[in-house]
């Protein structure tokens, strides 16, 4: 007898899928339990509430929360159950279990869903978390629950564990990654005061042999004597903050709307007790300085201040393990008082910096800091063939220990030298530790400013746009009155943490003169390594130079950028030429490595031209320097191309804002008859180099942007004509409406951008072209010329035109009749500099764009907008010559019948003209077509191998062959072509 196959086990649905995941996160059940479970929850209200409202009884993500205030919310938990905080903390480690586990799903929507599923619950884990560390009350607790602090100190001890310390963990360490996410979140914020006190009762209770190295973080901030003095600061101190609070006592709570007086008052007082403040550390150190017992001691513990908080270097710092902004700022401030001696005899005293200090000092390590131009290895060495070269010198072994010491990249007692053996001045021992310190310092707080007026124009913005969306909706949206709550409340307080910045930093001039002054020592001391302001610069980058720590360069740039854009009255009387002369040297060089710090020299130079500024000194620097008069447009010419290629993730966006600051100063530049005639030599000499290679980008990145503003442009206009429907409009969900209104904001910023650069972009090939027409008609770049202005040409004269009409197109920076007349300035400067022809035919080639009825179409509308008469004439005559160019060549291509496929360009697929091999991958290709793709990229487009023009071999018995190919046709087909002269129809056919 057979045997009854077992009945296929039943598919669980995505939603029960979900369901079960969901119930392990948070050991929860809806339904009665089978078998009890002391660790399982079971929320009968909620599951009530849940079928009131004809639901199942499953935990999805759309419930997840309720679902999760109902298991923090059973009254009179038992002894034995988790206190609200170990829960959460467990459940954080359960959710992340579970996505490991789903990995293993072959469905890709279930698993996708899933994964989704869980980092939702996981965020809900997180913010309640936080909800429960600041108000511990918020939720029922077993009796005898210790308080959340305790419990998250013990998790910082344990994670704090270091793995070669015998001393075992005080507790269970936190689930991975659980701290780092917790606590890089401002709502923690509440929590922090009852952390510090139990940590600091904590390290009371430690005698020498305890536990002391583990609660150790801000000690020397907050238990030296000196330290207790620099925390004193009006930038807050969100972990440890100080009383009274600055913010709340000097700006109001509505700080976004405070009078000017009253700011006026508060910045002069902060300022007055601040400089105060630092004057006297300023005065106690000196007096410790200029006493030779405890001198080397001020200096291990400023060294010690700098080693210690490292940290503070990175993107994100560790509150927990280093010290406060407010604190460094005010040692930063103190360093450069001590520095203004010999910043004020900067030229006689710069000789006192030694730069070998970099390597051999035994205070701090400056080997692990990105260089300038040289890698790690590179740096590592460079020392220790300095070290070798001098090992004849050394007779006590301090070479030996130092050696030892930075190849473990770290600098211990035993590792530091006598003062005989490697003695350096104090001046060079405070320049480079204040260079340090203004890194870690006053630098990181104007970063720290910069996202702080950023994040405060955005939520501003936000707030203007949801007050925006509440009057133009028909019904109050309880949601969206909580978000207008929830973006007054940031901006009122990223508003009065924004004044606190200013008032401590950016209100004292004196101490940005000073700094700048430290920064304007640190360039001629940096120039100095490379022989001084000459150019052109050795083939050769010097070691010394290549070595040096990149922020050093990157902190005067940040400087110069940010004192020159918040308040360019800072600047004047200040000498600017060695920036500028740095500037010009090194943002067109291979000296230096990183894209984005020679970005930023030009950012520096943008702010100071004169129309920018407001200084009209400013344009004695750009009119009077010879370095700049000779260097400063062909270096601008080649960064913009250098900047095609960062690196980054983000390069295909940086480069549009790296590229806008280039060309508003060359705009600016070509106005300046030198500067202009040098362009034109640039443009003489360099025909099939660099200034190709400009003109290349500038096309593509003017294609993409207007591409990009007029589809945006479209997308605008759908959602005006959603709006204009009252009837239909009205009737949607207020959440979707609010969401099309988002989309809609959204797409105007894209536009009023891209737009802009797109202006900018085809405003400069308008001025160039007129005196500089001859590389557009080189042939790698007429035809990608002819092609972008017909494509621009069909957009804003074509039968489409009128989808592009918008509310207030000036809104978005869109200006047609701008463009247009542009446009048609260029078709008519390019012709006046074709004395061959060219470009008539290389218009009429464009088989995406070009008709003869579009030329017509705009010649009428260029004489509506009133353009200037001598341009539509000329453009007329282009056009007919583009009608007669087209005729000529299908005249042409009849006559030459089928080409054979050798002759073929192999990309184009069109008759080669100048055929020429490519080295690595052997292929034949027409030189125009391969020498207008390495204008973009430097490879072959076969294989993918490096490729120069200078490695093109000529195919020269390939093009004997279509030469007499084409003469052979032409013989045998002209009298046949000759007898179809007069019919219309193919030309008819063409244009079609």
């Amino acid at each position: 007898m057979a045997s009854t196959p077992a009945p296929s086990r039943k598919q669980r649905s995505p939603d029960e899928v979900e369901d079960i995941i969901l119930r392990k996160i948070l050991l929860i059940t809806l339904t009665p339990p089978s078998s009890p479970n002391p660790a399982v929850a079971y929320l009968e209200l909620t599951a009530a509430e849940l079928l009131s409202e004809s639901r199942p009884l499953l935990v999805l993500r759309d419930n997840a929360e309720r679902i999760l205030i109902g298991r923090l919310s059973i009254p009179d938990p038992p002894a034995n159950s988790p206190p609200p905080f170990a829960y959460l903390a467990a459940a954080f480690r359960r959710a992340a279990d579970e996505a490991r586990k789903i990995s293993t799903i072959r469905d890709a929507g279930l698993q996708a869903r899933l994964k989704a599923s869980i980092a939702h619950t996981r965020g809900l884990i997180l913010s309640y978390t936080r909800i429960v560390a600041g108000n511990p009350h918020t939720f029922p607790s077993p009796p005898n629950a210790p308080h959340p602090a305790a419990e998250l100190l013990i998790f910082l001890l344990a994670e704090a564990t270091d793995s070669l310390d015998p001393t075992p963990a005080p507790g269970t360490p936190p689930p991975p990654g659980f701290l780092d996410e917790l606590l890089g979140n401002e709502a923690i914020e509440p929590v922090m005061g009852e952390l510090y006190e139990r940590l600091r009762q904590r390290v009371d209770k430690v005698s020498a042999l305890g536990d002391f190295q583990r609660p150790l973080r801000r000690a020397m901030e907050l238990s030296s004597l000196l330290g207790a003095f620099f925390h004193v600061s009006a930038i807050p101190d969100r972990e440890f903050p100080s009383q009274p609070d600055v913010g709340q006592h000097c700006f109001s709570s509505e700080a976004s709307s405070c009078r000017p007086g009253d700011l006026v008052s508060s910045f002069a007082t902060v300022k007055s007790v601040m400089n105060s403040l630092q004057d006297g550390l300023r005065d106690i150190l000196l007096v410790l300085l200029k006493n030779l017992e405890t001198r080397d001691k001020v200096l291990e513990y400023l060294a010690e201040l700098i080693n210690k908080n490292v940290g503070r270097s990175g993107m994100q710092v560790d509150p927990l393990k280093c010290a406060s902004t407010g604190m460094f700022v005010n040692l930063s401030a103190v360093m450069l008082r001590l520095c203004e001696p010999f910043l004020d005899q900067m030229e006689s005293k710069k000789d006192k910096i030694d730069v070998k200090y970099l390597f051999c000092n035994h205070r701090i390590n400056f080997k692990d800091l990105t260089a300038v131009n040289a890698s790690s290895e590179q740096v590592s060495s460079w020392i220790e063939s300095w070290i070798h070269a001098h090992a004849q010198d050394d007779s006590s072994g301090g070479v030996a220990r130092f050696v030892e010491a930075t190849s473990s990249g770290k600098i211990s007692s035993s590792a530091r030298c006598s003062k005989k053996e490697n003695s350096f001045s104090f001046i060079c021992e405070c320049f480079f530790m204040t260079a340090r310190v203004l890194n870690m310092g006053l630098m990181k707080a104007l970063a720290d400013f910069k996202h702080l007026s950023e994040d405060l124009a955005r939520y501003e913005d936000d707030l203007e746009s949801n007050k925006a969306l509440r009057e133009q909706s028909s019904e109050s949206s309880p949601w969206l009155e909580q978000d207008i709550k929830r973006l007054e409340n940031m901006v009122a307080a990223l508003s009065q943490e924004k004044y606190c910045y200013e008032a401590q930093i950016l209100t004292d001039g004196v101490f940005l003169q000073r700094t700048l002054s430290f920064y304007r020592l640190m360039i001629l001391w940096s120039v100095d390594l490379v022989g001084g302001f000459k150019m052109p610069l050795p083939s050769q980058c010097p070691k010394e130079f290549s070595c040096i720590p990149e922020h050093f360069l990157d902190d005067a740039m940040d400087l110069l950028a940010l004192t020159s854009g918040v308040d360019s009255k800072a600047l004047e009387g200040f000498p600017l030429d060695g920036f500028l002369n740095f500037n010009i040297m090194f943002m067109g060089s291979s000296y230096i490595k990183n894209p984005y710090l020679k970005a930023k020299m030009v950012e520096v130079l943008n702010c100071w031209m004169p129309q920018r500024s407001g200084l009209t000194s400013t344009a004695s620097l750009f009119e009077g320097h010879q370095l700049c008069l000779d260097y400063i447009v062909p270096n601008l010419l080649k960064l913009y191309v250098d900047i095609e290629f960062t690196g980054s993730h983000t390069q295909f966006f940086d480069k549009f804002n790296i590229r806008h600051n280039i060309a508003e100063l060359l705009e600016y530049l070509w106005d300046v008859p030198s500067h202009r005639n040098a362009w034109k030599q640039i443009a003489k000499q360099e025909e099939k180099c660099v200034y190709l290679n400009f003109l290349n980008f500038l096309i593509n990145d003017s294609i993409y942007l207007l591409d990009e503003s007029l589809n945006k442009i479209h997308e605008l206009k759908e959602i005006e004509a959603e709006m204009a429907n009252t009837v239909a409009w009205n009737s949607r969900p207020a959440k979707e409406r609010e969401e099309r209104l988002r989309v809609f904001h959204q797409s105007e910023n894209v536009v009023c951008f891209d737009m802009k650069l797109a202006n900018e972009d085809v405003g400069m090939l308008a001025f160039t072209s007129e005196q500089i027409p001859l590389p557009l008609l080189l042939p790698e770049m007429v035809e990608r010329v002819a092609s972008m202005l017909n494509y621009f040409l069909l957009q804003l004269a074509g039968p489409q035109r009128k989808s592009l009409t918008v509310k207030d197109p000036e809104k978005y920076e869109f200006k047609p009749k701008q463009l247009l007349t542009q446009i048609a300035t260029i078709y008519v400067h390019i012709a006046r500099g074709d004395k061959e022809d060219i470009f008539p035919a290389a218009i009429s080639e464009d088989g995406r764009s070009y008709n003869e009825q579009l030329f017509a179409s705009a010649g009428n509308i260029l004489w509506k907008i009133g353009v200037d008469p001598q341009i539509i004439q000329e453009f007329t005559q282009l056009a007919g010559k583009a009608k007669a160019a087209a005729s000529e060549a299908m005249d042409a291509e009849a006559i030459l019948g089928d080409i054979p496929d050798e002759f073929l360009d192999p990309i184009q697929y069109t008759l080669m003209e100048d055929p020429v091999i490519l080295p690595s991958s052997r292929v034949t290709i027409d030189r125009p077509v391969i020498v207008r793709h390495l204008l973009s990229d430097n490879t072959d487009p076969f294989n993918r191998s490096h490729l120069r023009q200078d490695m093109l071999l000529p195919d020269m018995d390939l093009k004997l062959r279509i030469q007499e190919f084409v003469r052979s046709q032409q013989s045998r087909k002209q009298p046949a072509a000759d007898s179809k002269m007069g019919e219309p129809d193919g030309a008819a056919d063409m244009v079609e």
